[in-house]
């Protein structure tokens, strides 16, 4: 009874995480695209869209803390080491990234031709990465 219990809120709380994760990613995608493709830079579309994405980042936060609450002792344990690497890698990368252009290792960090862009995008894939890693790494280590 109770595996079956452990089992029904978890899929509950990875279904709600995966409903607040899509919101949250659709609403970033209408910030990013919506003042070129949709409301031509006004400014109040566009603030209304970056509140609307905040919330649903909120969101996805709280429902990211609740299903970890749910989980069973090994796979929060599984998660804290998945992002504890992920953490610790995207601090380390996007400190040495933010400072390529303070450096001047490069003559324009953001200019394409380098190759490298200047984007906190580039610290979420490593952030993404990492975790991926992570979970990868720990379900090993405890299976």
């Amino acid at each position: 009874m109770e595996q079956s219990s452990l089992a029904r809120r978890t899929s509950k709380n990875t279904k709600q995480l995966a409903l607040w994760t899509g919101l949250w990613l659709v609403s970033l995608a209408l910030v990013a695209f919506g003042p070129t493709l949709l409301w031509d830079y006004h400014k109040v579309m566009s603030v209304i869209a970056i509140c609307v994405n905040l919330l649903m980042g909120v969101k996805m936060i709280m429902a990211n803390k609740h299903h970890l609450e749910g989980l069973d002792e090994l796979q929060q344990r599984i998660h804290l080491e998945a992002m504890a690497l992920s953490l610790g890698c995207s601090m380390v990368f996007g400190a040495v990234y933010g400072l390529l252009d303070a450096v001047k290792l490069f003559d324009d960090v953001s200019n394409p031709a380098n190759g490298l862009f200047v984007n906190p995008s580039n610290i979420l894939f490593v952030m993404g990465l990492t975790y991926g890693l992570g979970m990868f790494l720990a379900h090993r280590k405890y299976a």
